[in-house]
């Protein structure tokens, strides 16, 4: 599989941006805000990793916001060059104006003809890409939790087919209500912290982000050595408890970027804090790796930002890394399997190579491994 290098990356989370994520990481005093669900029995209020300024819901607050991270990734290059890059969103959002028509038919009904006019999060992209001169060639993925993760793989491909020289591959997650109530009404939405891979974790916290990276052939220090995706799911929503669906991404992804298990510096679990996920991934692990194994989960810094999430705790990892530790796992207190045992401290590390894993909703599944290389 070829390679590509991983040029930059910019973030917009509920932290702050990427220096404010790593001073938070740092000392591990994380705080999320709250935001009312309804629930079967009526409302409740929920932890949620919310933006400190809230990006409205209307078109124009939302392009904003996704601007100023591609507007921060491409501020050095020169009109030629933006020409030559194109810009793929991945995103769990669905079309606001499907999500408007579904919630109105839970109410009493009212016909409204602006329900039925498609405004994807594709026309953003195709919006921006020519507001800021970017190649006309944008995708939009929406593939569950793995969206932008596949968006990288997309902005790979299209690299290495010569489509454009450079891409940005863009995640976006966004508070919806729609969203929020349906984690809740299959009760995998924690009351209280985010804790993975623990034997009394109670679910997930939700979190809004944008992020996005800019890969090309161009050098640097860190590459896409090579990822795998399928879709594989016991069910829509869960996958078997030995692992198995897990395991086949994760062994493929390693032989198509040329590594073996012995090689990984440290995997980056999904770990959603989920009964189901959190065991098939577990077991997945121990079926590949020895107990010496380095890994950690991000989303209790951060909260899980679903289709935001690939292309978040990417650029996360890349940034301890460059700053010279993998961060330590938050909130596990006994480990559902004692001899694996996520990271407790934070580890010194200044290169290798990271196995990256993300499972969704539908049995979209991606591995991605990426290296940096010593200075």
């Amino acid at each position: 599989m070829q390679k590509v290098n991983i040029l930059d990356y910019y973030v917009r989370s509920s932290l702050g941006d990427m220096k404010d994520i790593l001073r938070v990481i740092r000392s591990g005093e994380v705080e999320s805000a709250t935001r009312e669900v309804n629930t079967l029995d009526g409302k409740c209020d929920v932890p949620y990793f919310l933006f400190k300024e809230r990006v409205a819901d209307e078109k124009s607050a939302i392009t904003n916001a996704i601007k100023e991270v591609v507007e921060a990734l491409i501020k050095n290059l020169s009109a030629e060059e933006k020409a030559q890059t194109s810009l793929i969103i991945g995103t769990a959002i669905l079309d606001k104006n499907v999500i408007n028509a579904v919630e109105d038919t839970n109410a009493e009904y009212e016909h409204n003809p602006e329900q039925f006019c498609k405004t994807s999060l594709d026309s953003y992209a195709q919006d921006i890409a020519q507001e800021l001169g970017l190649n006309a060639f944008t995708m939009t993925i929406a593939t569950a939790c793995t969206s932008s993760i596949n968006a990288l793989l997309e902005a790979r491909n299209l690299v290495n087919s010569g489509v454009c020289q450079r891409a940005i591959a863009l995640g976006v997650e966004l508070s919806l209500g729609l969203m929020s109530d349906g984690f809740m009404s299959m009760n995998l939405l924690s009351q209280d912290k985010q804790k993975p891979f623990d034997a009394k974790r109670n679910g997930l916290i939700l979190g809004e982000a944008i992020a996005g990276v800019m890969v090309a052939k161009e050098s640097s220090p860190w590459t896409l050595l090579g990822a795998y995706s399928n879709c594989n799911s016991r069910t829509i929503t869960a996958v078997s408890d030995s692992g198995d669906e897990f395991l086949e991404v994760m062994q493929n992804a390693m032989e198509l970027s040329g590594v073996n298990a012995a090689d990984i510096t440290t995997l980056k679990a999904h770990a959603t804090s989920s009964v189901s996920n959190d065991l098939a991934e577990m077991n997945a692990i121990s079926r590949i790796f020895d107990k010496q194994l380095d890994f950690t989960a991000l989303k209790p810094y951060v909260g899980h930002t679903l289709g935001a999430c690939g292309v978040l705790e990417l650029a996360m990892m890349m940034a301890c890394v460059d700053e010279g530790f993998v961060p330590k796992t938050l909130n596990c207190e006994q480990s559902i399997n004692a001899e694996y045992i996520p990271l407790k401290e934070h580890k010194e590390c200044t290169e290798g190579i990271f196995m990256l894993n993300y499972f969704g909703f539908g049995g979209n599944n991606t591995t991605a491994i990426i290296q940096k290389e010593k200075l």
